[in-house]
């Protein structure tokens, strides 16, 4: 109880300098105000905060706990939009919406309330889907209609343009929207009020009395703001939105110490339908509760529990977890798991063995079936060079060393061989180690380039390194490179070849109009000015 009225104390001593830092918000000097004003709002964040944290702390029902931290996200949502809106935003559009925005905390946070006294109501141990929740429709309705109001201005009626209407007072007048969510805002705070009147009257008249004072101060406190402050614009210590966030607060606070809004509800039931000896306590280990089945524990296996798992009797498993008041135990009999671990054992034995043999087994099938893959690979590299190989073979075998063309040959015979290191490197690849992008297939065009210089052509590969082609792509255009380098290559008296989009561009000098060979992928070809642009398609199929 001390420490109860200790945190009250201090909650209402931050919130009365929060007051008092307001009042020196307005002194002229911009640095003061500025830092004023930031202080205060900070100190109703601080307090929002530390209420959702105490909030937390008490086991209240899961649903009833939810709609108040709700509420709460919503208020310190309506505090931050209010300074975005007064303080922050000049745009005229954006601090219109902002006007509009403001009006979420008001809506949802009575709908909230009157959301948490009908769960209250029927008690968190009913069986129910939560239809409080239909409750929602409505609220988001009247924020839907009420954020699309330059639509149809039902909720203000701008007597001014749109373009320079920003909720100024004086610039628009009241429609019946805004009637409307003033009436929902007081219907749902009354129902809530009668749903908790009809409930704890006999049961709570203390707490009854003093959840009606605090409505009446809250309400006292709105009237005087909008009677007297406001028509005359005097300096306050609070506006409507803190008198309304912090008056919610005093609500729910009231409700939870008083036990209108009730916590801890029905763990009792729950334990006994458990079956389980179950065991809470505070940071102390002294008990707080515990189940008709009892737990036999000394403090140090509690604490060693709440790290791992220990057993105090042989067949008995004691676990522990941290939960925010306190700590929970609980024990599990492993007396037939012991048993049947004992059966295990036996068996466990027999299929170790059988286990080593079947995973020798297993170890040679997997470098059986490397080596077949590496054979396949080496199988596949093989047929797909044999023809330039042989090619090779064919024209280093008919061009004899001394002979005028051997010179020529060799060169012819380099390029071949070029593109059979390129290939095998490319055949070696797959899709699952070939990086995107990557610079393999420039890299290919590179090499050929570099070799036909050796033929006496002038060739390099030039722009972007890098492309984004498949591995199955990047093989068809170089091979489709290839045959028609090998085609051309009498014609062609300097070449350049680059990386397009979708395959490559070759720019070349030519004799003549080039006959294109048949290709396994479309080449389209253009000229002008005496110079051949060819260009491979890495998608399709058929030729030219």
């Amino acid at each position: 109880m001390a420490e109860y009225i200790n945190k009250t104390l201090l909650f209402f001593v931050m919130l009365l300098f929060g007051g008092i830092v307001y009042l020196h918000t307005q002194t002229g000097i911009s640095v003061v105000d500025t830092f004023m004003f930031s202080a205060n709002f900070m100190i109703y964040i601080g307090l929002l905060i530390g209420w959702m944290d105490s909030v937390r702390d008490r086991l209240l029902p899961t649903k009833a706990r939810s709609y108040i931290l709700a509420s709460a996200m919503l208020s310190i949502l309506y505090l931050l939009v209010r300074i975005l809106r007064f303080r922050i935003l000049t745009a005229v559009a954006v601090r219109r919406y902002a006007d509009y925005l403001y009006n979420v905390a008001p809506i949802l946070n009575p709908t909230l309330f009157l959301m948490t006294c009908i769960r209250i109501r029927r008690g968190e141990g009913e069986e129910q889907n939560g239809k409080e929740r239909l409750l929602l429709i409505p609220a988001c309705a009247l924020l839907l209609m009420i954020v699309t109001n330059d639509l149809h201005q039902l909720f203000y009626r701008r007597l001014i343009p749109l373009s320079e209407f920003h909720c100024v007072v004086g610039t628009y007048t009241y429609g019946p929207l805004f009637y409307i969510m003033y009436g929902w805002m007081v219907a749902t705070l009354v129902a809530g009020f009668v749903i908790l009147v009809l409930k704890t009257w006999r049961q709570n008249m203390r707490g009854l009395l003093s959840f009606i004072a605090v409505a009446l101060v809250w309400g006292g406190m709105n009237i005087i703001n909008a009677a007297v402050f406001t028509p005359r614009s005097l300096i306050r210590m609070y506006h409507a939105p803190e008198i309304n966030v912090f008056g919610m607060l005093g609500f729910f606070e009231l409700c939870i110490r008083n036990r209108l809004i009730p916590y801890n509800e029905n763990y009792i039931g729950f334990f006994a339908n458990l079956g389980l000896p179950v065991l809470i306590t505070d940071d102390a280990f002294a008990p707080v509760y515990e189940t008709n089945l009892p737990i036999r524990a000394s403090e140090k296996q509690l604490s060693a529990a709440t790290a791992a798992p220990v057993y105090p009797e042989e067949d008995t498993r004691l676990s522990g977890m941290k939960i925010r008041p306190g700590y929970v135990f609980w024990t599990e009999d492993e007396s037939e798991l012991h048993r049947e671990s004992l059966r295990l054992e036996s068996a466990n034995e027999i299929l170790s063995e059988e286990n080593d043999l079947i995973a020798v087994e297993n170890e040679l099938r997997e470098k059986k079936a490397h080596l077949d893959a590496q054979e396949k690979i080496y199988d596949k590299i093989a047929a797909a060079l044999y023809p330039k190989q042989k090619r090779i073979e064919w024209l280093m075998a008919g061009t004899p060393s001394a002979s005028e063309d051997f010179e020529k040959t060799l060169a012819e015979c380099c390029l071949l061989n070029a593109y059979c290191k390129r290939k095998s490197n490319l055949l070696l690849l797959t899709d699952e180690t070939l990086s995107y992008p990557n610079r393999e297939l420039f890299l290919a065009l590179q090499e050929t380039a570099r070799y036909l210089n050796c033929c006496g052509i002038p060739a390099a590969a030039t722009g972007e390194e890098y492309s984004d082609l498949s591995l199955d792509s990047v093989n068809a255009v170089y091979d489709c490179f290839e045959t028609l380098i090998e085609a051309l290559l009498p014609q062609i008296r300097g070449m350049t070849v680059s990386l397009a989009a979708g395959g490559i561009r070759i720019a070349m000098e030519a004799d003549r109009d080039p006959e294109l060979p048949k290709t396994a992928l479309p080449v389209t070809r253009m000229e002008s000015d005496g110079c051949w642009f060819l260009t491979v398609h890495a998608e399709g199929g058929g030729g030219e």
